[in-house]
């Protein structure tokens, strides 16, 4: 009989354990992002025309959309082809951060250039610039189309 409870215990600590371990993999795949749920405003200009914005999403409700539309979760990490065509530039812009002894102007808000994403021409893949870190992704198929359907979109 003592053997019996030693064999349950034991068999419940390890259905413990590994639903432990499983629940942190889940979290951890939700928690990938690059920060781009903290947008306040987007930019969208061509390539060709850097200087000229063809876009600007800065409705709070907009970013929301497109930011669920990049599907960030699902971009994997990859090389893009060297024969491949830049087409558009997304500056995304945040709040500054309000740092130790400044006074936080809650009427004056700084948005400052956080991230720069550059999307190449009939191909699903993206370049994303955040401070000095550079990282080229594959994203699906209907992400890279939605992408290059901002270009032609005046908000």
């Amino acid at each position: 009989m003592k053997k019996v409870y030693i064999e349950v215990i034991a068999a419940l600590s390890i259905s413990i354990l590994l639903f432990g371990c499983s629940s942190k993999e889940k979290d951890m795949k939700e928690e990938v992002n690059l920060g781009f749920d903290q947008a306040k405003k987007v930019e969208v200009s061509s390539v060709n025309h850097p200087d000229v914005v063809v876009n600007t999403i800065d409705k709070q409700q907009d970013i929301n959309t497109f930011i669920n539309k990049l599907k960030v979760d699902k971009w994997d990490a990859a090389e893009i082809p060297a024969d491949a065509k830049k087409e558009n530039v997304y500056k995304m812009y945040q709040e500054g951060t309000v740092k130790l002894g400044e006074s936080s102007n809650k009427n004056e808000k700084e948005l400052q250039q956080v991230a720069i994403v550059t999307t190449y021409k009939g191909i699903p893949y993206v370049s994303v610039e955040i401070k000095k870190l550079n990282l080229s992704l594959k994203v699906p198929n209907d992400v890279s189309e939605y992408l290059s359907s901002q270009s032609l979109e005046k908000q």
